[in-house]
């Protein structure tokens, strides 16, 4: 398959990891007819400018009220833009990947998603309850009013993470790890405009960053719309990937490139087992929501009654009750563990939870989490009941046997994109971030869902 490089010079000027940036693949035409994302046309110049602020700012601890978390904190290149925990941790926490501890920082109520392909144009909606998506009509839909120059679901969601005051922002009265206050935690929750502001000039007042902005945008008006933009660049070019041997297989037709097993799976997933009823399109996701009876554990959105209502939270549907974005499936081998929350460790136990949720729900003890969190679990009763009345039921269209389970498990395995097999830690990472504080990188050892 044909592969590119992106902006390699402007990495190793800025100073990267070990493994620079890598290749990213093409994708495939599906049957919905969404070929492969755009890569778009910007001169060359531009485009490495904007590469290489996008990687700053993405590992750029400035961003956070307490200059203690960065998009790279929880999003880990080398962990599958992922972490390995049931529940995001959110600022406040020291560590990368599986060694993140919460320190001070509070537990998230719903589990890091990776960033794979996110800007790609099936991808209508953005986090697990789709609270940023894109109408038909091209209308950006978020929870805040958005500054004006973004023009993708990717572009708007990469500014929401800095108002939450959990994952990145902080509480009021914050001492930031240099001493200073966190004037932005001292900023009103109705006002994101301000905040935005407030980490502008943070970015303004360091002399680098005026220039990274000025060669990446510069017949443009400085505004918080840039640090998005330049965001959803770099996610963009590092993560736009679809190198898998399924689409090999998808786009060359040779049955050498698939195993028995995992023919068989593919047969399975777009046959008996019913998979494609939701996983479908070039991202193997309807981008719609479903409520899969899921077990409910953490904090939850709602602090009387600490349950996480999912797609509801947005529409205000009671329909909607505990519906949650399908995610799309590439990678989904390396992405442990499953569900907004995280209540599976492994693939196989959250592939059998489909088989019959019901069945699946009430049986769930969560003996396999820490006990802090176990202790969180909501099986009461009337828990249970409100989950199951708005069930979307996903059973396959007949029982599978353990052999078959095995057969879909084999062809999730094809959905690993190639670069994710063999990059190493320092991929896409930078040596330093223009503020001067520290890089979050990968600890040591080796990717431990490889």
């Amino acid at each position: 398959m044909r592969l590119v490089l992106f902006g390699m010079a402007a990495l190793l000027a800025l100073g990267c990891g070990d493994q620079g940036f890598g290749t990213v693949g093409d994708g495939f035409v599906s049957d919905a007819g969404v070929g492969e994302p755009p890569t778009g046309d910007l001169p060359e110049d531009f485009e490495a400018a904007r590469l290489r602020l996008g990687q700053a700012l993405f590992f750029e601890r400035e961003l956070s009220g307490n200059r203690d978390t960065s998009c790279a904190s929880c999003h880990v290149p080398f962990l599958t833009t992922t972490e390995p925990l049931p529940l995001a941790v959110g600022q406040g926490a020291a560590g990368v990947g599986p060694s993140r501890r919460r320190a001070e920082g509070a537990i998230q109520p719903r589990n890091t998603t990776d960033l794979f392909n996110r800007d790609d144009p099936a991808s209508a909606a953005l986090f697990w309850d789709g609270r940023v998506e894109r109408l038909r009509d091209g209308t950006l839909v978020a929870p805040v009013a958005l500054p004006p120059g973004l023009n993708t679901p990717l572009e708007a969601q990469a500014l929401l993470p800095i108002l939450d005051r959990g994952e990145m922002r902080g509480q009021p009265g914050d001492v930031a790890v240099d001493g200073r206050p966190n004037e932005l935690a001292a900023l009103p929750d109705d006002d994101p405009a301000a905040v935005w502001a407030a980490v502008l000039d943070r970015l303004l007042a360091i002399p680098e960053y005026v220039e990274l902005l000025h060669r990446a945008f510069p017949d443009e008006p400085l505004g918080p719309a840039l640090v998005a933009r330049a965001l959803a660049h770099f996610q963009r070019e590092l993560w736009e990937v679809r190198d898998s041997r399924f689409d090999a297989f998808e786009a060359e037709g040779d049955p050498g490139l698939l195993t028995p097993d995992e023919h068989a799976g593919r047969a399975l997933f777009f046959g008996d087992a019913g998979c494609a009823r939701c996983h479908s399109g070039p991202l193997l996701s309807d981008q719609r929501f479903h409520n899969l009876a899921v077990p409910q554990l953490g904090p939850g959105k709602d602090p009387e009654t600490g349950l996480d209502e999912g797609r509801f939270l947005v529409t205000g549907e009671p329909a909607d009750r505990f519906r949650f974005r399908t995610p799309s499936l590439r990678n989904v081998a390396l992405t442990p563990p499953y569900m907004h929350d995280g209540a599976y460790a492994t693939l196989e136990a959250a592939v059998r939870h489909h088989l019959d949720p019901e069945s699946a729900l009430r049986a769930y003890d969560g003996a396999h989490l820490p006990a802090s969190l176990r202790d969180t679990l909501h099986a009461d009763p009337a828990t249970l009941d409100a989950l199951l009345a708005t069930l979307d039921d996903p059973r396959p269209l007949r029982p599978l046997t353990d052999a078959e389970v095995a057969q879909l498990l084999a062809f999730l395995g094809t959905l690993t994109a190639e670069i994710e097999v063999v990059k190493g830690p320092g991929h896409g990472v930078p040596a330093r971030v223009p503020s001067g504080l520290p890089v979050d990188v990968w600890p040591g050892g080796p990717h431990p869902h490889r």
